[in-house]
């Protein structure tokens, strides 16, 4: 039986991978365009996103928040030059690690004790920062969306009723 957990996953990663294939889609230098947002660049926001998931896979494998923030700060902008081959490449295999953790967690529910930036200690499950990893690619999904808007282009729907419908033929 495929847990809540993986499905949720699941569709963060056809969500991804869709992005990806639109943006092939487009003139190369769409990717590294500066645009007035948020994030500089597409490229900046598909890293900080990648860091990010990243970051929380090393947690959920037991490793500080405080150290897996670190590495993404310094990694942050030599990530961001990667071109999109080798970012979607990084992307697919962050998945598959997600896929293989999730396919072979215990205890899903089971408080992690987590020192947060400010020094205090909050306990959420994996199951409840997993939705946090997902609704943050979501959220950034729509800054390219708007990214892309701006400079000219359509972007893919990404919602999570569509890859219901999709992927499941519109039934349970």
């Amino acid at each position: 039986m495929v847990s809540h957990e993986l499905k949720l996953y699941e569709y963060n990663r056809w969500a991804n991978h869709r992005v990806f294939n639109r943006l092939k889609e487009l003139p190369m230098k769409v990717y590294q365009e500066e645009v007035q947002s948020v994030f500089p660049t597409i490229a900046h926001v598909l890293a900080h996103v990648y860091l990010s998931d990243h970051s929380w896979l090393e947690v959920f494998s037991g490793k500080s928040l405080k150290d897996t923030l670190k590495f993404a700060e310094q990694q942050m902008e030599q990530t961001a030059t990667k071109q999109l081959a080798e970012m979607e490449t990084m992307f697919e295999q962050l998945s598959n690690r997600y896929t293989s953790f999730l396919m072979q967690a215990e205890n899903m529910d089971k408080p992690l004790a987590i020192e947060n930036p400010s020094g205090e200690f909050i306990k959420y499950s994996i199951s409840e920062l997993l939705i946090h990893v997902v609704n943050h690619g979501t959220y950034h999904r729509g800054n390219i969306t708007a990214m892309l808007r701006q400079i000219g282009y359509a972007s893919v729907p990404t919602d999570y009723g569509l890859y219901l419908y999709l992927n499941m033929g519109g039934q349970r």
